[in-house]
């Protein structure tokens, strides 16, 4: 049976856990875009959870509107327009399928 090196499997464990590192650090999405859908989403939401719940969530434009609902519908204050505006922001800058629609509607 081969023998490894301790200093060779501690260098292996190290650059496993620092690529792991890294990996994480690319995944992490950069700071919300502001406007009033931003706004809405720190005054509104975070009655019952963070903003960065709604951030870390992975929604189609198709759905975002649905998950808005569910909010206004379980007590979230927000008017007709007010839910348009959040809505927009949401697909705009959060749908997972964001480009294929825009790339669509062009």
């Amino acid at each position: 049976m081969m023998r490894i090196d301790p200093f060779v499997r501690v260098a292996g464990v190290v650059g496993a856990a620092l690529l792991g590192a890294a990996a994480l650090s690319a995944q992490q999405s950069a700071p919300p875009t502001p406007g009033p859908g931003l706004d809405l989403i720190n005054e509104r939401c975070g009655y019952c959870h963070t903003p960065n719940q709604v951030f870390a969530a992975r929604k189609t434009s198709a759905e975002w509107p649905a998950i808005v609902q569910s909010m206004i519908d379980r007590g979230a204050e927000l008017t007709p327009e007010e839910q348009k505006v959040m809505n927009d922001y949401l697909v705009a800058t959060l749908a997972t399928d964001r480009k294929a629609a825009g790339a669509a509607g062009h």
